[in-house]
């Protein structure tokens, strides 16, 4: 009974290693190759798409619009699918389910990343103001006391 566990063990660890999500075609990788190097290019630009349902914003799509080859890439998790087009052609790629989560992240990630940036160059932008706030009040307090 204790090998019959053990092999049973052994081929559950193995199923989860050879999971077919993880198995992409020629074709999906293609596409998350492209989805990929479009993301990390920082001349790109990202989209979010909420729905707003029961008073929360719900993510359903995510866009990225890549300058370098006038392509748009539409991310749609609910469907599990990737869609790349352009002026000229229009490619719908059906992803597997595990595969499309993980670039969901990926993308998620990316603009978290772009926005905590953006955040820190805003409020580094403050911090330098109510630096020279300070030192004119300051100056202003001083002028004041001196009369």
């Amino acid at each position: 009974m204790k090998i019959f566990k053990s092999i049973s063990k052994i081929f559950t660890f193995l199923w989860k290693k050879i999971d077919k999500d993880d198995m992409l075609t020629q074709t999906e990788q293609l596409a998350f190759d492209i989805f990929n190097i479009s993301l990390n290019d920082e001349n790109n630009i990202k989209f979010l798409s909420p729905i707003y349902v029961n008073k929360k914003y719900i993510l359903t799509k995510s866009y990225l619009m890549d300058n370098n080859v006038n392509t748009f890439i539409i991310l749609n998790p609910s469907a599990n699918k990737l869609t790349i087009v352009n002026h000229q052609y229009r490619y719908d790629i059906s992803m597997p389910t595990k595969t499309c989560a993980i670039m969901d992240r990926m993308f998620n990630e990316k603009v978290d990343e772009e926005r905590e940036n953006m955040e820190n160059t805003i409020l580094n932008n403050i911090t330098q103001s109510l630096d020279i706030v300070l030192k004119q009040f300051k100056d202003n307090l001083k002028s004041y006391s001196e009369v």
